[in-house]
């Protein structure tokens, strides 16, 4: 049994270089001051167009000119709950990264601008005159604005520079995603990096040397760096599993369960009911759970609480007003449930809780249900991730995992990403697997979850478009957890099986989401797709 904190763990203070400024174009007064002069000179890299004169009087030799290359960091202003979580110190990080390109690309001199503080109207000002004075740009993805990266990225684009989009591992992994995908997809001659190797993306930056001297087109420089990039994954291997057999039913049966099956989306407002593969999808609003809330049973509440805190082989950050507050919304879906017959339900979590709306996290009432096996529940309003989850309770018995998934080519992996999870893997009556009761990720309130699950296991991942006309999969090999605090609680790292830098593509037409459930069951899943007329794509 684990105690619950009665009191709030602090955020901490901020970190961070105080005296790098955000919006010079200056390299060597932003660059001087994170210390990477210093360190060039160390090492005796001269900034660009430095020049020496020796006491000997011997004329120096000249350089060659340095090619410049703009580098845009997408960030947030402080108190936005985004990935990788409110209030990152980016000033530190946009340091950390400027170091390492200045000290691992000579005759490469880097511009910095963050943008994402003041705003768009501020912003794309700056980001086009800094397309106008450099030779080619890097953007670092270090949050998810998903407000603001599309229109940064149009005017890089429409520059006709070349250029790198980086991914900086668990902060702006869905933006890049789905955005990376859009553009090429409108044929943009861009190269997207995702690797947990920082390195990585120092290595494919050091295409841009010669520019200057020998400016190149953008296609052009795109395949020189896709080349590079490609050289540093790490190669997919034999994907030897643990035995684990699933018992599958047909699609006939599921297919009729489904038909049979109610949904409730909780939403800021009413919705028309609609029909989703034969399931009926009904609507139900804030004020309809928060009065449920309002009448559940403080005593059962208690007892919910007592049973989590048990159960978990840990409670971090949430105190009790915390996990109560977690019990009474279980309780308050439970009485949607039962009222609107339905076995299903998911809600505009962040939006409810971020607004005020909604007076706690469903994360550790979900978490419940999939285990369970009787219900199912998930996250952010998102009713293809709920048929998907009504689709494994039916068809193998299993829960499965809604997650944000991240990318990472130096180790081939796929880390599912989320801050609820089940805990019971292999189905009501499996083993289940060690979890603690965490802080929400983004903003470092309420309580969620964060599942340890098995490793050695092949998975499977898939969702439905948004359209419900086709039906996506994968599969990977669960190989451990990863445990750090960017970005959500629960991350499953799981190797490619197939290839890895296919997986970059469908990012715009799937979105972020992807649903994982364990057992090798992609057989069964194309089964459902041709008896549902769904176009059935392998994503890897």
């Amino acid at each position: 049994m684990c105690s619950v904190p009665t009191s709030r763990a602090g955020a901490g203070g901020k970190r961070g270089c105080s005296h790098c400024a955000h919006h010079t174009l200056s390299r060597r007064g932003f660059l001087g001051s994170c210390g990477v002069a210093a360190a060039a000179a160390a090492v005796g890299v001269p900034h660009a167009n430095e020049s020496t004169t020796a006491s000997t009087g011997v004329a120096p030799r000249v350089r060659p000119a340095a090619a410049t290359v703009g580098v845009v960091f997408l960030t947030v202003p402080d108190g936005v709950n985004v990935w990788p979580f409110v209030d990152r110190d980016y000033t530190t990080r946009t340091c950390a990264i400027l170091q390492e390109l200045s000290e691992g690309c000579s005759g490469v001199d880097f511009v910095p601008l963050t943008v994402g503080q003041d705003g768009a109207e501020a912003d794309l000002p700056r980001v086009r005159e800094l397309m106008g004075a450099v030779d080619g740009v890097m953007m670092y993805f270090l949050c998810t604005n998903w407000g603001l990266a599309p229109r940064v990225l149009d005017a890089i684009v429409a520059s006709k520079l070349p250029t790198l989009l980086v991914d900086d591992l668990y902060a702006g992994s869905g933006v890049f995603l789905t955005q990376h995908a859009r553009l090429l997809r409108a044929g943009a001659p861009v190269v997207g990096i995702s690797s947990s190797r920082t390195q990585d993306a120092v290595e494919v930056a050091r295409c841009f040397r010669g520019l200057a001297e020998e400016p190149v087109g953008a296609e052009a420089f795109r395949e020189r760096a896709a080349e590079a990039y490609a050289a540093t994954f790490r190669p997919g291997g034999v994907l030897s599993c643990r035995d684990d057999p699933v018992e599958v039913r047909s699609v006939g049966t599921v297919l009729e369960r489904l038909r049979d099956t109610r949904l409730l989306a909780v939403t800021r407002d009413q919705r028309p009911v609609r029909e989703v593969l034969g399931a009926t999808v009904l609507s139900a609003d804030f004020d309809e759970i928060n009065a449920a809330y309002e009448d559940a049973d403080p005593d059962e509440a208690a007892r919910l609480v007592e049973r989590w805190s048990q159960d978990a082989a840990e409670v971090v950050e949430p105190w009790t007003e915390d996990l109560q507050g977690s019990a009474r919304i279980y309780l308050a879906m439970r009485t949607l449930l039962d009222r609107h017959g339905a076995q299903g339900i998911t809600m505009d979590c962040l939006g409810g809780f971020y607004s005020g709306m909604l007076p706690g996290y469903p994360c550790l009432g979900y978490r419940q249900m999939n285990d369970d096996g009787v219900l199912s529940g998930t996250c952010e309003a998102q009713v293809r991730d709920l048929i998907s989850m009504v689709v494994c309770r039916e068809m193998f018995g299993r829960a499965c995992f809604a997650s944000d998934p991240v990318l990472d080519t130096a180790r081939n992996q796929i880390i599912y990403a989320h801050c609820v999870a089940p805990t019971r893997m292999f189905g009501p009556d499996g083993p289940a697997n060690a979890w603690r009761i965490r802080s929400h990720a983004e903003d470092h309130q309420g309580a969620s979850v964060q599942s340890l699950m098995p490793a050695g296991y092949l998975t499977t991942t898939f969702d439905f478009s948004h359209d419900f006309r086709s039906l996506i999969v994968h599969q990977a090999k669960a190989v451990g957890n990863v445990d750090n605090e960017l970005a959500c609680r629960t991350k499953l790292a799981a190797e490619v099986k197939g290839d890895i830098g296919k997986l970059f593509a469908e990012w715009d037409r799937y979105s972020w989401h992807r649903v994982t459930v364990y057992g090798d069951v992609r057989e069964p899943l194309e089964e459902l797709a041709k008896a549902t007329g769904l176009e059935f794509v392998h994503e890897a």
